[in-house]
């Protein structure tokens, strides 16, 4: 990993945490093994980092989505199959990079720019790739009818709140899960009439 990795990786941990306004550029820097100056040679300031973060998560979904899920949301075979897949890689990927869902969630909740770049970047994109998927599990009876787009927004939410409270759902009087049971259990909530 070189020095942009390592201070990618650090920021996102402090943005996700701290929120831009908490994230300290030193604090950054230190956590990465460097010093200040190597953020604004990198990046230039700490906007430039922020969307720097912005754009890797963008280039990681653009990677993944070439690699796992357009052949399963382009592809051949059963289409509840391959929902069922979409979703299991999807609360795999929330489950591998949790600092990426806490820093959508921060700031898709305060209005401005970096809103703006969040759902430019990555959110639109996401949803204008997978909304017609959806549209097409709805219309074959797979999902029930929703807003194609309502319906990745909320499947992404519902998913990282599940994985945020599961630490606690035996204190609230669920069984403990592991994962392969959560899956399972969000698979019979969305698609109760199809498995």
């Amino acid at each position: 990993m070189d020095s942009r990795e390592k201070l990618l990786a650090a920021a996102l941990l402090a943005f996700s945490e701290l929120g831009f306004a908490g994230a300290s550029l030193r604090a950054i820097a230190v956590s990465a093994g460097f010093d200040v100056a190597m953020i604004f040679h990198h990046f230039g300031s700490k906007e430039g980092l922020w969307q720097a973060v912005v754009e890797s998560m963008a280039a990681d979904f653009q990677a993944s989505l070439a690699h796992e899920l357009l052949p399963l949301i382009q592809g051949e075979g059963p289409l509840v199959q391959r929902v069922t897949q979409v979703l299991d890689i999807f609360m795999d990927k929330l489950v591998q990079r949790p600092t990426l869902t806490l820093l959508i969630m921060r700031e898709t909740s305060l209005p401005g720019e970096r809103r703006d770049f969040l759902v430019a970047q990555l959110l639109g994109p996401s949803c204008e790739r997978f909304s017609p998927f959806w549209q097409e599990a709805m219309e074959a009876g797979v999902l029930r009818r929703s807003d194609p787009v309502l319906f990745h927004v909320g499947i992404f939410g519902a998913m990282a709140m599940i994985l945020a409270f599961r630490p606690i759902l035996p204190s609230l009087g669920a069984a403990e899960m592991d994962l392969a049971e959560l899956k399972a259990h969000i698979h019979r909530g969305l698609l109760a009439d199809a498995v």
